[in-house]
């Protein structure tokens, strides 16, 4: 008896009384819960380790059911077929059903116009929002179908008209060269890089880049033809302009003042602002809010301290309270609360979103360039035109105040704006596509070089000129599909740094090490003596891969199955200490971890010296998970690794089934001979090895004892009934 529904007394899960009861109060009919309940009867009959739960399994036999990325593959199909089978009636759903599966939804309810992005919660962008409302109404079965958008507290009707009225942003270029890429390319073109430098003019970013400038050449003569605007409207748009302009620099990298993710939040944030006149007008009246607070503060402050001056005997303000009598020791401790108080205003004005597109208009306003001129040109132009005595905040000459700005949002009109380049709100991408992308792919292969992956067979002048083969090593980049799969061959002892381009960094350490400053080691007998005769003459990068080769070939399958998954698998939201998951590894482990820390400090080094962008030369070692997927690859059961997780069985699966697909692809590089890895003492490489037979042994041993169910997705949901079967032809 697995399942007794509430309310119901007989012990049977599929007598007509259980099947009467949830027809009565669900959403289907008695033979459709019949359907329903043998299905369901069967799945947990044949699934004892991912059963439904009792709750889940009431929701399905009512005719309700979810879908989510936190649910099980096996679950999520399970639902879809109800659904398409139409013993489904309703589905709650996240964005996993928005796309890409046919369903028979008649009427779509979108219960929340927002959701949660980098910046905190955020509306929903208008192709999602129709992605969503297009599910319903299926084409060939219904002639039409209803979206019903749902009020709530923070979004109401005019959030509806905007999402649905905005423009669809454009389709923008996701080109980025990798180090898998360079290898190919490389190939592709017989060792010369005139294949590579053809595909990345040939790229949807080169074009972006060509049409980008002429957008803002356009945007540059419109600014020079504003005479039917007024000076404030004039200054407002060479302002969004050239925030805009540094929105653009900043996504490719280019701008002079740095770039980071906050800073394109922030500037997303605030183009947003300025081509929204009702935003604009929004936070302007905070901001004067905000600084008649703080005037009525300083002026109360101000008050305070002339009261305490105009006391006949002066007053040691150094001296205790206590010593103080007790009408002055009121006043002081009201000057000290008062004090707190302006401290609080200013820092509210300072952090106002007026006082933020100010400072970045006067930092804008210090380069040397076309839109820093239109910008200081359009400022004095608007202050000419409020020249006068009563308007002290106006000074010739001197910086954007945020009390100067804000005079001009109030006097300006109160129409939107709009973004002034198109391009301005979309993803990230260059605006110097080729150059940038075919530069990066330079850093690429100069890295790749160091590391023995490609090596020159023809000297010359230039290294696009130069011809290279690629090596044993170069071949494994190549053929991995990781986001740096040059950091994964390298961790494994695939690839070091064979040019010692990151002699730098043990000249660093050896000056700490000099001064008393370095980390205690236990001393063992599988530690290199560096100052030993017979590797005295062996590079240390060299030292590092072959003692890190014979560390991990001392793992087993599952252990090397735990550390795969740290150099792959991102760090959680919520995470343990790098220090308490560190202590939850095994010893061997943890010896592997430690040289591959060192690995990584050279690969990062080398990867700066070159200018390699910092996305496309990520390297990690995330310990998070490591526990989890060794016990999976142990032979753990699923309940046990699930609850040892603490996570929704869907981010478990997906978890498992990265590891699993990067122990595949390990497993399926070229084999290449035992000879050469294992360090004579004598022999300095100078190519890239590529990886060890037994790591590749491990690999796919791993692999073998990962991919079982329900990482390993084995569930066809095959129908039965021919009726079934051509319900699932018309889908496809």
């Amino acid at each position: 008896d697995r399942f007794t529904p509430t309310g119901v007394y007989d012990d049977s899960f599929l007598s007509d009384e259980n099947i009467q009861y949830y027809a009565d109060i669900g959403l289907l009919t008695f033979d459709e819960v019949k359907n329903v309940a043998f299905r369901v009867l069967k799945f947990n009959m044949e699934n004892e380790e991912i059963e439904f739960s009792n709750d889940t399994v009431e929701q399905i036999l009512c005719g309700i059911g979810s879908h989510h990325a936190g649910l099980l593959p096996a679950h999520k199909a399970f639902t879809e077929t109800l659904y398409r089978l139409e013993l489904m009636k309703v589905v709650f759903a996240t964005e996993t059903l928005a796309a890409g599966i046919n369903m028979p939804a008649r009427t779509t309810v979108i219960c929340s116009m927002a959701k949660r992005g980098d910046r905190g919660m955020e509306l929903l962008e208008t192709s999602n929002m129709l992605q969503m409302a297009g599910r319903a109404g299926r084409r060939g079965m219904d002639t039409q179908g209803a979206c019903v958008v749902a009020a709530t507290p923070f979004e109401g009707p005019e959030d509806a008209i905007t999402i649905l009225t905005n423009e669809i942003k454009p389709v923008i270029s996701q080109f980025t060269p990798s180090f898998s890429l360079a290898v190919n390319l490389v190939e592709r073109g017989n060792g010369k890089l005139d294949l590579a430098r053809s595909m990345v003019q040939k790229s949807f970013a080169a074009w972006e880049s060509r049409q980008r400038e002429e957008e803002m050449d356009s945007a540059m003569g419109v600014m020079d033809n504003q005479d039917n605007a007024s000076p404030e409207d004039q200054f407002l748009n060479v302002l969004q302009l050239a925030l805009e302009k540094e929105l653009i620099e900043t996504r490719a990298g280019t701008s002079p003042t740095g770039t980071s993710t906050g800073k394109i939040s922030k500037l997303t944030a605030l183009v947003d602002i300025l081509s929204d006149g009702k935003k604009l007008k929004k936070v302007s009246k905070r901001h004067s809010g905000c600084a008649q607070m703080l005037e009525l503060e300083q002026s109360t402050l101000k008050y305070l301290e002339r009261e305490l001056r105009e006391r006949p005997d002066d007053v040691d303000l150094g001296l205790p309270v206590d010593m103080i009598d007790d009408e002055k020791s009121e006043l002081l401790a009201e000057i000290k609360t008062q004090r707190q108080r302006v401290l609080k205003g200013e820092r509210e004005v300072n952090d106002s979103m007026i006082s933020i597109i100010a400072k970045v208009a006067n930092n804008r306003m210090k380069m040397e360039d076309e839109t820093a001129e239109a910008l200081k040109n359009s400022l004095a132009s608007v202050r000419e035109n409020y020249n006068s005595e009563e308007s002290s905040i106006l000074q010739e000459g001197g910086i954007l105040e945020p009390g100067e700005l804000n005079f001009y949002v109030k006097n300006c009109s109160k129409k939107n704006r709009g973004p002034i380049l198109a391009l301005t709100t979309s993803a990230p991408s260059d605006d110097n596509g080729e150059d940038e992308n075919w530069s990066q792919t330079l850093a690429i292969l100069n890295v790749l070089e160091s590391y023995g992956c490609i090596v020159k067979a023809t000297e010359s002048e230039s290294a696009e000129n130069s011809i290279y083969y690629v090596s044993s090593g170069g071949t494994h980049v190549g053929g991995l599909g990781m986001d740096n799969s040059l950091w994964t061959l390298t961790a494994l002892g695939g690839a070091f740094d064979v040019a010692y381009e990151s002699a730098e960094l043990d000249k660093f350490q050896d000056a700490l090490s000099f001064l008393g400053i370095e980390d205690d080691g236990d001393d063992n007998d599988d530690e290199i003596e560096e100052d030993s005769d017979e590797f005295v003459n062996i590079p240390k990068p060299q030292r590092e891969s072959e003692k890190l080769v014979r560390d991990l070939c001392e793992l087993s399958a599952s252990e090397m199955a735990g550390y795969v998954s740290a150099l792959v698998i991102d760090a959680p939201r919520q995470a343990d200490s790098a220090i308490a998951s560190f202590q939850k590894l095994t010893y061997n482990q943890q010896r592997v971890v430690q040289g591959a820390l060192l690995s990584m400090e050279r690969l990062n080094e080398v990867q700066r010296k070159f200018s390699l962008d910092e996305l496309i030369g990520k390297t990690q070692l995330e310990l998070n998970s490591c526990d989890v997927v060794t016990r999976w690859a142990a032979g753990d059961s699923w309940s046990d690794v699930l609850l040892m997780s603490g996570a929704a069985p869907g981010d478990l699966v997906r978890t498992l089934s990265r590891c699993l697909d990067a122990l595949k692809q390990l497993g399926n590089v070229p084999y290449v001979p035992a000879r050469g890895f294992d360090g004579d003492g004598v022999t300095v490489r100078t190519e890239a090895s590529g990886l060890h037979p037994k790591i590749r042994a491990l690999c796919r041993e791993a692999a073998a004892e990962m991919d079982r169910y329900p990482v390993k997705d084995i569930m066809p949901f095959e129908e039965d009934t021919e009726g079934d079967s051509s319900d699932e032809a018309d889908d496809e």
